[in-house]
This record gives structure tokens, sequence and C-alpha cells, in this order.
């Protein structure tokens, strides 16, 4: 892959990414929306303690699903702000070509497929991205044992 054939390959990233996101956001609304149902059919069928621990599984589920809403909500929102424009080194918005692989530093949302490449999207809290922070390309450093080379920089 040669990360400079496309100069405009980290705005299709970020919005095939932005795309999965907003999937994954609907898919938790539909769950929220199915666990309210779910809680008004058992406040009208009180059984004891069925009732209960029927009633504490539904409210943890939808804490959970709460808490995932809110995090990739910030995560759009952050995915939003990671810049775009050309870098010479690692730093916040860099794509790097790796031998490992496709890494985009901007936010956690994992593997993203374009052009028949996967790219990995990370932070720059990321063990590998902290590691070579600020480097250049054919920088080399030792990570968890291994030689890692930076191929290219974007």
């Amino acid at each position: 892959m040669n990360l400079t054939a496309s100069p405009d390959i980290k705005t299709q990233l970020r919005n095939q990414a932005l795309a999965q996101l907003s999937d994954t956001l609907n898919d938790i609304m539909k769950q929220l929306g199915e666990l309210k149902e779910a809680s008004e059919g058992e406040e009208k069928n009180p059984a004891g303690d069925k009732y209960e621990s029927g009633r504490e599984s539904i409210h943890q589920s939808q804490t959970l699903l709460d808490k995932q809403y809110a995090s990739l909500t910030q995560m759009q929102r952050q995915l939003k702000e990671v810049p775009v424009q050309p870098v010479e080194g690692v730093q916040d918005g860099a794509l790097l070509k790796l031998p490992i692989g496709n890494i985009w530093v901007s936010v956690p949302v994992g593997k993203v497929e374009f052009n028949g490449e996967v790219y990995q999207l990370v932070s720059k809290d990321s063990p590998l991205v902290e590691a070579l922070w600020g480097m250049k390309a054919g920088d080399s450093v030792d990570f968890r044992g291994r030689k890692v080379t930076l191929q290219e920089v974007k």
C-alpha cells in the first residue's frame, strides 16, 4: 500500500468510521427501546422476587447501554476533530504504514476497511503509538521485544 496514492484517505477513513459509529449508536438506541418496553411489561406484572430481579437486570442493561452510548458519542465528536492534513511525524492524525499493518492515530474505533485495505484506528494513548510518538518514516523502535520500523507517515 502506498499511503500517498490517495490524498484524501484520512477524510474517507473518518467518514467510514463515523458511519460505523452511527450504526452502533442506532443499534444501542434500538436496544434501549426494547429494554424500555420490557421494563414497562415488568411493572405491570409484579411477582415478588422474580419481579425485582427482572427489573434489576433490565436496569443494569440500561445502565451499561447508556454508558456505551455516551462513550461512542464522545468518540464521534473527537473523531470529527482529528486533523486530516498530511504530517511528517507520528502525531495526532498521522496515518502510519508499519510491517504489522496500517494505523491511523485518531480514536480507538478498531478496524476499518477501506478500498480493500484494513486500517486500525487507535488513540494517541495506544502503547505502540506512544512508542512511535514524534518519529518519522524510516525510524525504528524496540516495541515489546520486536523492532518496528515506521515505513511511511502521512
